[in-house]
Order: structure tokens, then sequence, then C-alpha cells
């Protein structure tokens, strides 16, 4: 029996209107008419094809949600079978989900994505630590409360890290779930994925509600796969300028490509938020509340009045010193004078041998004008001196700075032919496992030899433009179905080394 608005589910649950659809699920706006409250019921359908793994999935999902208290996790009322209808009841949100609000708003504001991100990481730390990876991070399945909090939805997909260390069926390494746009590269290639892969799709979230979109797009979902295993996650600064650094480092390592270069647990991005989120208010006001306790208030008046007290007292001091000065430039105006007078005197004087003896001892011979004036013997003021003695210092020259031996450049088109080899035997190895068509592979095998070609002629910008159109031919081909995904994912390493060492090649 196929569910149907109206219809009455467990004897309690009578279907309203369908909220949103998803693979074989059905999410509906319902009533609990034991209760008398709004719940959202999810129902599966167990009656097609797939309907043996899609119901183990569902129960599942089932156990996982139910085991989780969390209080920006969706909580699980109620599950059970009616007539080949698997249906989870939920609490239903009222508030929109971050999709329909990137889509209606645009990108988000920044203090609004950092509450965000803290309140899903904390959620994704529960679940972690309940040995559930949800696998299927999106905006989609985030949604608004009625407290304006967020919390995370549908774990329809998650793998429990117990069974697939059992190997269980659903989570073998070949299956491949969740949405292409919000993957972890390891996810992407089928890998084995543990809790750090629903960190990555934290960051394709937190890119999401900043710039409005996932930070890779292609109009498939294996073109998006390749651009995850291989293409540099964007700066989300490029896109939105006012992102602050903090900020957009936490991104640019949540989107790192290896697991082990992203933050480890859903606790430390929750931290790393929490310490940089609006760090004016967590600094400014225990300082502004100490400010007005009467303690801290009733010292400070007396050193404040004791300062302004001070000015006048210092105008005193620099009128004395003016006097001083005064004096003793008077004093040196008046031993000049005497100097002067006392040479004029003796221009005045006979010359002879009497002249010459007594000149030794003019303060004897001759009344001194003065009493405190010794005009022979004081010496002159320094600043009457008329010719002062100017001292030149002659700084020897700068010694020759002795020339720093140059390091020989590395053998960077030793790596551009080394990364061509690898590439070459991958691509024969996807041609003789028919996961890339052969013309395809041809050409790109021409690519490589012009590759060889370029880095002998020492034509750097030849050999960028080729491993561009290597990387171009891969995605048409991924788009056209004329490259599998397991010989996308297989051609993904050795296309990253060829553009690295591509990139670096200096002739």
């Amino acid at each position: 029996m196929t569910q149907t608005q109206g219809r009455l589910l467990g004897g309690r649950y009578r279907l309203g209107a369908p909220l949103g659809r998803g693979g074989m699920a059905v999410v509906w706006r319902a009533e609990d008419e034991m209760l008398g409250r709004e719940v959202a019921v999810k129902t599966l359908d167990l009656t097609g094809p797939e309907s043996d793994n899609a119901g183990e999935r569902f129960r599942r999902e089932a156990r996982a949600t139910a085991a989780l208290n969390h209080p920006h996790i969706v909580t699980v009322y109620d599950t059970g079978v009616e007539d080949h209808t698997a249906y989870l009841v939920m609490e239903l949100l009222p508030g929109p989900t971050l999709a329909e609000q990137v889509r209606d708003e645009g990108p988000l504001p920044i203090e609004d994505v950092r509450t965000i991100g803290l309140e899903v990481a904390g959620a994704l730390q529960a679940a972690h630590d309940a040995g559930i990876v949800h696998r299927d991070i999106k905006p989609g399945n985030v949604a608004y409360a009625a407290d304006g909090t967020v919390k995370v939805l549908d774990f329809g997909i998650t793998q429990l890290v117990d069974e697939a260390l059992g190997h269980h069926a659903l989570t073998m390494t070949d299956t491949i779930v969740g949405t292409a746009e919000y993957l972890a590269p390891e996810q992407a290639t089928g890998k084995r994925v543990d809790a750090r892969a629903d960190l990555y799709a934290l960051g394709c979230v937190l890119t999401t509600l900043l710039t409005g979109s996932p930070p890779f797009t292609s109009p498939t979902p294996v073109a998006i796969l390749m651009k995850h295993a291989n293409d540099p996650a964007p700066d989300v600064r490029d896109l939105r300028p006012d992102t602050p650094p903090d900020l957009a480092d936490l991104v640019t390592g949540l989107l790192a490509k290896d697991p082990a270069h992203r933050p480890q647990s859903g606790r430390e991005v929750a931290e790393l938020l929490r310490q940089r989120r609006a760090p004016e208010l967590t600094e400014v006001l225990p300082v502004a509340g100490a400010a007005v306790a009467p303690t801290a208030v009733t010292p400070l008046p007396a050193p404040v009045r004791d300062r302004w007290d001070e000015p006048p007292r210092a105008v005193e001091d620099r009128e004395s010193r003016a006097w001083i000065w005064v004096l003793l430039l008077l004093a040196a105006v008046l031993a000049a004078a005497a100097v002067w007078y006392a040479l004029q005197d003796r221009d005045d004087e006979p010359t002879g041998p009497a002249t010459q003896s007594a000149s030794p001892s003019v303060s004897q011979t001759r009344e001194s004008p003065s009493p405190s004036l010794t005009p022979v013997r004081t010496p002159p003021p320094v600043t009457s001196t008329p010719n002062p003695t100017v001292t030149v210092t002659r700084t020897p020259p700068a010694p020759t700075p002795t020339p720093t031996p140059s390091t020989p450049p590395p053998d960077t088109g030793g790596a551009v032919t080394d990364a061509t080899k690898e590439m070459q035997a991958a691509l024969r190895d996807a041609r003789q496992d028919d996961q890339i068509d052969g013309d395809i592979a041809g050409t790109i095998q021409g690519k490589l030899q012009d590759i060889d070609g370029a880095v002998r002629s020492e034509d750097a910008a030849a050999v960028r433009s080729l491993v561009g159109d290597i990387e171009g031919e891969l995605e048409q081909a991924a788009e056209q179905g004329e490259l599998t995904q397991p010989g996308a994912a297989a051609l993904a390493g050795p296309l990253d080394t060829l553009k690295q060492a591509a990139d670096a090649f200096q002739p």
C-alpha cells in the first residue's frame, strides 16, 4: 500500500501534506491524534525492488537516531512497519532548512554562520561519540527549531562504526552514498570513511552559508566527485571578502584533502568557533563590570586631583630656571666687555722694555675697574670664542659584502617527467580495465608525450597548458559517460601530482 495524504499509521499518526522527498522516502507533516500534537513522519515503501536493502537502512536509521539525545539533533518519537510501509516519527521543526534559507535570502551574516557551525559541530560530536557517522551533512539536512537554533536531520544513510569494522554489506568501501556537492574526497572515491568525512561536509556547508554555493559545482555528479578529489578548495574570501581570517582558515582546514590535516573532531571545531566568537564582548564586559565596583572607583579621585595640582608648581620651576639663564647670560656679557676693555688699555701703553717687563703683572701695576673682575687672568666664556674648532669625523667606507654562493635550483623538470610517467601508467591501467574510452585515452597519451617535449624545450607555459587540457579532457569524459567513477578515482591522484609538478616547473 502506498503512502497517501490522510492515511493513518500506527493507529495514531494522520498524514498531512508532504514536506519533502528523497530517494524512496517521503517526509510528511502529520498529527499525533493520541497526544494532539503535530509531528513529522518519514515513510518508506518496502514493496520496491530495493526494498530489502532500503528497509534495513531505514531500520538502522531509526535505531541510530533514537539513540541520540542532543539539543541540536532532531528527536525521534516512534517507529514501526505497517502494510509494507516503514515509518519514523520525529519532532516537527517549524523553521526552514538552511538550503531553503540560502535559496531565499542568499549568504548569511558572519555571526549567524559562526553560530550554526558551532551548533552543528556539537551535534556531530554527539553522534560521533555514539559511533555514528552521518555521511550526508548538507544544508538540506539542517533546519531551524522553534527556539531559533538549528538541528541536524536525516540519519538515513548513517554508517555505524562498529558495523563498518565488521564489513557490513551496507557499508562496503565500494558503496558511495550522500550528496555529491558535500562528499569528502575519501568518500567520493569509495574509500572507507570516518567521522572526519562529516567535518569535511561541514566545511562545505559553511562555504555555502558564506558564499551562497558549495565549494565545487559541475553539471554531473561524477565531475563534482573528481573536483573533490583533485581540485584545491577555493578561499571563501575570494567570494566573501568580509569573512574574518580565522573563519576562512577554519573552512580551509575542514576542506583539506587528507583527513589527517583537518580538525580531528567536532569538539575541536566547536572550540575554535567558540574562542573567536565576538571576542570584543567576552574581553570588554568583565573589565567594564569591574570598573563600576566601589572598590575600583574610590582610590581614583585622589591621584587625579594631585596630577591637576602639579602644573602651577611646574610653571614656577620653569620661571626660576629662566631667571638663572638670564643671569648667566648677563655675566657672560659683562665678562666679554671686561676682556675687551683690558685689551684696549694694553693698546694705549707705550712699547719698550719697561712695558714688556710690566705686562706679566698688569693686575698689580694698574687698578682694576672692578674688584670682582680680573681681565687678564679670567678666560673668556666658551660662547665668546670667535673661531670655534670644528671636528671632522671621517667614516671608513663600508666593507664590500661577500656574495653568498647561490644554491642550484631543484630539478623541477625531472619532477614533471616522473609525474608524466605515473600518469601514463595509470591511464594504461584504466584503458585495459575499460574504465575510459580508448579514443580519449589516446588523446591524453599524446598530450603527455607533448609535455615531455615541452619540458625538454623548457617551455613552462606549454607544460601548464597541456596539463590543463588533460584535466579538461577527463572532466568532459566523466560528464559524457566515457570515464567511469572508478576510473576517475584511479586517475585523480596521478593527475594531482602532475598538476603540482607543472605549477612548480621553472626552466
